[in-house]
């Protein structure tokens, strides 16, 4: 018994040897992470008891770099977390607006707990406020997805986003800080980056549009007319008289049960819950639609003639009557500070893309603009970039900037160049601090025209003893 013991002893300190090596030769070196979120503004809205758009989800990514001659991407032995010190438990619960998602998202998604056991919130993938992140080398990345960042009142000159329901000010800006440590938990590297979210317009319309009609001037007035405005089309459904969980009140309804949602990763629309029921005096059957949700919301807001007489005659190009304007104005990467190329100018405006049936099947690479030229059948008056080699996954899905690999096959596009609409140098400085931080170094020079918060492009961010100059790096993606 006392020789298994002395061999257990052994084998322990053996072990204990081997992760103090490990951990000593990780602390050695010198490590970069590079982190992004996925897109550079996500939406969510204040309240959920009507209908929900989308619920409370951002997806972040980092890079971790040994630096060297040759960098190496680290893909194991370190721990990489995230935490937000804007949204924190504490805040979220005790949000009015974040409330009504931790009571009506169960009934939005049956099954699906918003506050876990050990009483953290959630989001629909079960990722934390302050989580770790998995490795995944599709991506070549490591990955949150699914976060539920929610914007915020933090009573400072961040509270930039107008409450559409009258509320004070809050902050679409929020913080992510990311930190990488090795498996004797001394940390190896740091980063901040933003996880944007937003209100978007809907309210600023559909709230007097329901006093107009005489109901009340509130989410729970906007939800009902909005109701008798979707049993006018060819459906005849009046979406207010669904009652999903069966408990007797209209809503909450999930618009994508019925018009199938990519950004909710469906490629159908799922259906009704099983619990769900009709309110009496409802006389409608109720069905799933062929179409998109993006293809029903864009088509009609773009052909109706309530909306273009009474709200925006030019709502085909104001894309920020219902993307996140708020004051946030969501798009403000390089390309609108430098050259002023509006959304239209990629995208199309909504004529353009119903004409040329982009929304068909949204988010794909077919109805997406590239770096190389905007969306099929849409002509641009601005130069797009010249053609180069890269690598992407899934390049059907979200476009191939958001998922495309460049630099030696190692690098994500976004790593370097910050998130779609709002990449480097973008017109608000908080976007620009990572890189600013990255390329600060006193030693590194920059060419005329250009600064420290452009894309990363001094060799010495990552590699040693290689050019401290700013320039082009190689965009290969083999």
């Amino acid at each position: 018994m006392k020789s298994i013991k002395k061999k257990m002893v052994v084998v322990m300190a053996a072990a204990a040897i081997a992760v103090l090596s490990i951990a000593s030769a990780a602390s050695a070196y010198t490590y970069k992470v590079l982190a992004r979120n996925d897109l550079g503004m996500h939406c969510a809205c204040p309240t959920f008891e009507g209908f929900l758009l989308l619920p409370p989800f951002n997806t972040i990514r980092a890079q971790v770099f040994r630096m060297g001659g040759d960098p190496s991407p680290i893909t194991s032995g370190v721990t990489v977390s995230y935490s937000i010190p804007e949204n924190t438990d504490a805040i979220l619960k005790a949000d009015p607006y974040y409330s009504s998602w931790l009571t009506f998202s169960p009934k939005l998604f049956p099954g699906f707990a918003p506050v876990n056991a050990q009483g953290n919130i959630v989001g629909i993938t079960g990722k934390k406020l302050a989580d770790t992140m998995t490795y995944d080398a599709t991506s070549r990345s490591y990955i949150a997805v699914g976060v539920p960042v929610y914007p915020v009142t933090t009573g400072t000159t961040k509270d930039i986003m107008i409450d559409p329901l009258g509320g004070p000010k809050r902050n679409p800006y929020i913080t992510a800080n990311i930190t990488v440590k090795d498996t004797a938990g001394t940390t190896l590297a740091t980063t901040s980056t933003i996880m944007p979210v937003a209100f978007g317009g809907c309210c600023t319309c559909h709230l007097p549009l329901a006093a107009q009609n005489g109901y009340p001037a509130t989410p729970a007035g906007s939800f009902a007319y909005l109701g008798v405005m979707h049993a006018q089309n060819t459906s005849k459904i009046n979406i207010a008289m669904i009652d999903p969980d069966g408990d007797g009140v209209g809503g909450p309804v999930r618009c994508s049960w019925c018009h199938w949602d990519p950004a909710m990763g469906e490629s159908a629309a799922p259906g009704w819950p099983t619990a769900t029921k009709l309110l009496p005096g409802a006389t409608f059957t109720l069905k799933k639609s062929v179409y998109s949700f993006s293809d029903v919301l864009h088509r009609f807001h773009a052909k109706s003639q309530k909306v273009l007489t009474q709200f925006d005659a030019n709502i085909a190009t104001n894309c920020y009557d219902c993307h996140p304007g708020n004051n946030v104005n969501c798009y403000r990467g390089t390309h609108k500070g430098k050259t002023a190329i509006w959304c239209t100018d990629c995208h199309g405006n909504l004529t353009q893309r119903i004409a040329t049936n982009q929304m068909a099947k949204p988010w794909q690479t077919a109805s997406l603009p590239t770096c190389f030229g905007p969306s099929a059948g849409i002509t641009s008056a601005f130069a797009c970039h010249a053609t180069f080699t890269a690598s992407t996954w899934d390049p059907g899905l979200f476009g191939k900037f958001i998922n495309g690999v460049g630099h030696e096959g190692k690098v994500l596009c976004e790593s370097c160049h910050g998130s779609a609409h709002s990449e480097a140098p973008s017109t608000m400085a908080l976007d620009n601090v990572e890189n600013a931080t990255l390329q600060g170094n006193t030693a590194f020079t920059f060419p005329a025209g250009k600064d420290k918060t452009y894309s990363i492009g001094v060799c010495n961010v990552c590699h040693t003893s290689r050019s401290n100059n700013w320039s082009r790096p190689p965009h290969s993606g083999n």
